[in-house]
């Protein structure tokens, strides 16, 4: 060969060589290519490999995969493979170091069965991926490669370590023992142990088959779930997803693996299942699992794809074995809201006519239909609340051939929800009558068949009281400060107050039966009351007998007279005096107790003028029951007070001031020591009572006040003022009165009792 000729070739040899040092450096950084060289497969790439043979003296297991994530075991089963556990395998080989390499010519008699090589335990081959290769200037796909390790004995016995060799390679390289133990897999192991295999999200499709009984089928449209079989309806989404988690989550222990013998699929009762389930997923892929015979605590399975028969627990069954119902969906109707936002008008039709409450920015909500109207925003929000969560309680009837009976015919009533745009669709449904025991009533959605029962509560009394129900609670409203009389009629009296506004402070003034000034905190607790009344329901918009509510002879009128607010109409020239403002009456009739036996009742009322009947509540009534006038019997000037007179059957006491303001005993003269006068003047002055008995000094005698037990009087330069104790009323009550007053007065009989005790047990020296 010419000189120049062996040139040539060094030189392409050399660029060979610099090629394939740096086409295999590239694919790693340069301090793990170094350390790679360590390795026995230098070069080997987890992600390169898609199958597996593992070969033993009597078995061959084969694992392959298309995408190096789902593996699947070709022989001696074809079953799922455990990704995981292959994963662990094949990374036995990315970082299998060796410990020690003895090559042939290297050793005496140098041969593989020395190493228990020529007949290894086992033979490890892994294939690689067709991988691209340079071919000129282009990329192409090279042939499908393998790798082939052999396995032979361990160096010695008990040591660590164990021979292999790679198969195109004379060497014999020693690698831990551990390699080993992490490779030497069998069926159980290298098993997909997960009774299914999907993503919860990307399943369309379920059917369960319990026996002989109709499948259920739940199909999913977007994000909401349907029953399509037996019956078609809205799924339980949360409950169907349980199920989903549920079997996503079974996992089959390595120990409750039965049978993979074609032949024992009969006798473990999975030729006929007690029950098939069956998910499908938008890639198209079905997965069934069979369950079959049951053995104490456990159900025999398999999946309808696999020879594997194993164990699963039986409480699989009791969650699947479910009726159509089941899987329906439990709330009635489905919209979001807050409240009422977001919705902008009610209507609820009945057969003869249509009430039509929407939302205004004015008002708020109005009642447009039957009448014009003001609408219980509160009532509105409640019913939305309410129908927004009602909850089926029976599936009744799926026909659709039998509404007349549940109410749901003609004779039903009729509820849309409109939502602004944006916001949703409307929604619609019906109600029927009620059941018999009166706590369910039935409805159905609008376009379905379905008839459900759902819960009254709250919900069904105000659908069908309709106009009733929904109008505005508020019965009657003036400013507070224009009103000018208050008038009570009660137990047989009739009181009357009159506004006085000529001072500087405004003064209410009782004028019957009595005249004198009135307490203005307990007329006010009337006006402000009447000013805005809001009752707790409406109960009809007329009545022919007023006696059914008791207000044919009502226990209580209250009747206020109050200024029409309102701007005089025209112009009013300068000077001209304006027109006296108009002036209102308006008398609340106070009926019988809706509840007779209840003492905090409620009460039925109605305004004379106007033939709505409502209810009030049990404090409206307690609030117009006041006495006008003050409950206190004194308001001594102490400083005023020249004597005190103290009259008891066991004791008389009398004390005047002398003209140092010094109480002196009389007759004596004698002067007091301590503040024992002052502390029972101070003690009238508290004194406020419970009620007004009566608003004179007649009959005494019935009162035992025309002969108290106690009196005292106290005498100022105005005159005299005197209480006067009567006799016990009940146990805790006793009758007082007043003498300048002239009323008679129930007081607690505690507040009697501390003044009477202070006088008589008191020594006075």
């Amino acid at each position: 060969m010419k000189f120049r000729t062996t040139i040539i070739l060094l030189i392409i040899a050399a660029i060979g060589a610099a090629y394939i040092f740096l086409y295999d450096r590239k694919q790693f950084r340069t301090e793990e290519w170094v350390q790679r060289q360590q390795m026995v497969l230098p070069d080997y790439r987890i992600d390169q490999i898609n199958k597996i043979e593992l070969k033993k003296e009597k078995s061959t297991i084969v694992l392959e995969s298309t995408d190096n994530v789902r593996w699947r075991m070709l022989q001696p089963l074809q079953l799922r493979a455990d990704g995981a556990e292959v994963k662990k395998i094949l990374s036995q080989f990315e970082f299998l170091r060796k410990v020690g390499t003895i090559k042939e010519g290297e050793a005496a008699n140098f041969s593989l069965g020395n190493y228990g090589l020529d007949k290894p335990q086992i033979v490890v081959n892994l294939w690689m991926k067709e991988s691209p290769i340079l071919k000129g200037a282009e990329e192409t796909t090279g042939a499908e490669s393998k790798y082939t390790i052999n396995i032979g004995d361990r160096l010695a016995a008990g040591q660590s370590t164990v021979y292999i060799n790679i198969e195109g390679s004379k060497d014999v390289v020693v690698v831990t023992a551990e390699f080993l133990e992490k490779i030497d897999k069998n069926i159980n192991d290298l098993r997909n142990k997960w009774a299914f295999e999907y993503d919860i999200d990307a399943v369309e499709r379920i059917r369960i088959q319990s026996g002989s009984k109709d499948p259920i089928v739940c199909s999913r449209a977007d994000q909401h779930w349907w029953v399509t079989q037996p019956v078609s309806d809205r799924g339980d989404t949360s409950r169907i997803r349980d199920i989903l988690s549920e079997m996503k989550n079974l996992k089959i222990a390595k120990a409750d693996y039965v049978s993979d013998k074609e032949e024992d699929i009969a006798r473990y009762g999975l030729d006929k299942p007690r029950l098939t389930i069956s998910i499908g997923s938008t890639e198209g892929i079905v997965q069934s699992l069979f369950l079959g015979h049951g053995l104490d605590d456990k159900i025999y399975a398999k999946r309808d794809d696999e020879s594997s028969i194993f164990f699963v627990h039986d409480v699989v069954l009791s969650d699947l074995d479910l009726e159509p119902n089941d899987l329906r969906d439990k709330l009635l109707l489905r919209f979001d809201s807050i409240g009422t936002y977001g919705i902008e008008k009610v209507e609820l039709e009945y057969p003869d006519t249509t009430l039509t409450m929407v939302k205004t920015k004015q008002y708020d909500w109005l009642i447009t239909s039957p009448n014009k109207i003001l609408a219980d925003r509160d009532t509105i929000r409640k019913f939305i609340d309410k129908i927004k969560d009602l909850q089926i309680q029976l599936y009744e009837d799926d026909s659709g051939e039998n509404f007349e009976e549940y109410g749901l015919g003609d004779s039903c009533v009729k509820v849309s929800v409109f939502r602004k745009i944006g916001e949703g669709e409307t929604v619609k449904f019906m109600i029927g009558d009620s059941d018999p025991d009166g706590g369910l009533c039935y409805v159905k959605k609008d376009g379905e068949d379905a008839v459900y029962s759902v819960p009254t509560d709250e919900f069904y009394d105000v659908a069908k009281a309709g106009y009733v129900a929904f109008r505005d609670k508020l019965v009657l409203e003036f400013p507070k400060e224009s009103a000018q009389e208050i008038a009570i009629d009660r137990d047989g009296k009739s009181f009357v107050c009159k506004k006085d506004d000529t001072g500087h402070i405004t003064k209410w003034n009782l004028t019957s039966p009595v005249s004198m000034e009135a307490d203005v905190d307990s007329v006010n607790q009337v006006v402000w009351n009447l000013s805005f009344l809001v009752v707790g329901k409406i109960i009809a918009l007329s009545a022919e007998d007023l006696g059914v509510y008791g207000l044919d002879s009502p226990g209580l009128k209250v009747s206020v007279t109050y200024e029409k607010s309102g701007s005089v109409s025209g112009d009013i020239e300068k000077g001209d005096l304006a027109r006296p403002k108009e002036r209102v009456t308006r008398t609340l009739l106070v009926g019988g107790k809706l509840e007779p036996a209840n003492e905090k009742s409620n009460y039925y009322a109605k305004f004379t003028d106007d033939d709505i009947i409502f209810q009030i509540g049990w404090p409206d009534v307690r609030d117009y029951s006041v006495d006008l006038v003050t409950m206190s019997l004194f308001n001594i000037d102490t400083l005023e007070v020249k004597s005190l007179k103290i009259k008891h059957p066991a004791r008389e006491l009398s004390f005047l001031k002398n003209s140092d303001n010094r109480w002196e005993i009389q007759p004596e003269n004698k002067l007091l020591e301590g503040n024992f006068a002052d502390r029972i003047i101070s003690a009238m002055n508290s004194l406020k009572a419970a009620s007004i008995v009566q608003y004179s000094g007649d009959d005494l005698i019935k009162y035992g006040l025309d002969n108290p037990l106690f009196s005292v009087t106290v005498g100022t330069g105005d005159g005299e003022d005197s209480l006067l104790v009567g006799r016990e009323e009940g146990e805790s009550s006793c009758f007082v009165m007043s003498k300048t007053t002239n009323f008679v007065y129930l007081m607690n009989k505690h507040k009697i009792n501390d003044i009477i005790e202070e006088s008589v047990s008191t020594e006075i020296q």
